[in-house]
């Protein structure tokens, strides 16, 4: 035992300081009184340096580490919790900073960084370059306790960064099904549990307030035609747009359950079904050209007899509100669009800005949806 560990066994407020002292002094021959362990400090180094190869029974204690689970449900043992991360995913970073724990990221994507609301929120990171591909020299340059990336898009250099020692969590912040577990399981990482339960609180008191009305209506689910980025991707079952989609109780008209990759559909397929609403996925960027786009979707050969377009059904959504921390907001829309008259008193502007003042955030609150509610 050194010294200094003697130190800590001395002020160990669950040591028997009697026990302890007849202990070392069989052990060195050394007779010690209980006296000697309320000597200052240089004293009681003294003292337990004779006595470096006896030991002390009381062991220092010992740091027992975290474990989190990941979005996929499997888990990652961590020795603490983490004060040093590099985040590959905009949506853990939006959560790090409504934690708390935005100046503990070291080091970010580009993507990240780029952002122009996400970026901002993170003045000390060191760019990591590509989120599929990360810096491994920059990354161990940071020496992080830990990287955050996305469990659907894991970099392809991951096996390498393990390698180097440095772990690797997946939590998503992404889709509204596993919302709450991904933020309290970021909040054990950070240390910050009560605050990820308040999120989890704030959340699901949102998404169960349209539930609960969407459950009272008479009106009928109306069929949902979801589209990604790019012309006639259909966002399939499990997506994240089909997962807001069953929070409203909307039927999604495509079946397919393989949710690897966005399905594409024929015009003249998509014409046939003729789905009663029509929804189409942006960046916040592509929203500012809002008006081009849909006017764009509309003028597609055939989609004039549509009902989504007839009837002034068809919608442009902002993607940070339709995947992400702000799901809830996206969810809200989705009722919007679909049950009308039950949801005209609803203000997605409002719960945006309330969001935003609630968390201290500077968000999109605007042109989060087209044409506006």
């Amino acid at each position: 035992m050194n010294p200094v560990h003697g130190v800590i066994c001395l002020r160990d407020k669950d040591l028997n300081a009697k026990k302890c002292s007849a202990e070392l002094s069989a052990k060195t021959g050394v007779k010690l009184s209980v006296k000697s362990f309320i000597l200052p400090v240089f004293a009681a180094l003294l003292v337990i340096g004779a006595a470096v190869s006896a030991g002390c029974t009381t062991a220092p204690p010992q740091n027992e580490g975290i474990t989190v689970m990941q979005s996929d449900g499997s888990t990652v043992n961590l020795p603490h919790t983490a004060e040093r991360i590099v985040i590959l995913s905009s949506n853990a970073g939006e959560m790090l900073q409504i934690l708390g724990a935005a100046d503990k990221v070291v080091g970010a994507s580009q993507s990240v960084i780029d952002n122009e609301y996400i970026g901002p929120m993170f003045p000390n990171a060191v760019s990591t370059g590509k989120w599929n591909v990360p810096d491994l020299e920059t990354i161990i340059t940071l020496s992080p306790d830990v990287v955050i990336g996305y469990s659907s898009s894991k970099p392809n250099n991951a096996d390498a960064i393990k390698a180097a020692n440095i772990p690797i969590v997946y939590i998503d912040c992404y889709k509204p099904t596993t919302m709450t577990q991904d933020v309290r399981e970021l909040g054990k990482l950070v240390g910050n549990t009560a605050d990820a339960e308040a999120f989890c609180e704030y959340y699901d008191s949102v998404m169960g307030s349209l539930s609960s009305r969407i459950a009272n209506t008479t009106a009928e689910h109306p069929r949902v035609f979801c589209e990604g980025y790019t012309d006639y991707s259909a966002q399939g079952k499990g997506s994240g747009m089909d997962l807001l989609l069953d929070i409203v109780d909307g039927v999604n008209i495509i079946e397919e359950t393989d949710t690897s990759s966005a399905t594409k559909v024929s015009p003249e397929w998509l014409i046939d079904q003729d789905p009663e609403v029509y929804i189409k996925v942006a960046t916040h960027e592509k929203m500012g050209n809002a008006e081009g786009i849909w006017n764009d979707v509309i003028s597609r050969t055939g989609f004039s007899g549509m009902q989504s377009v007839k009837n002034g059904r068809l919608w442009l959504i902002d993607s940070g509100i339709t995947y992400g921390p702000r799901c809830f907001a996206g969810a809200a829309s989705f009722a919007k669009m679909l049950y009308p008259d039950e949801f005209k008193d609803l203000s997605v502007e409002e719960m945006l800005r309330g969001y935003n003042e609630k968390y201290s955030l500077n968000l999109p609150v605007e042109n989060t949806v087209y044409p506006k509610f």
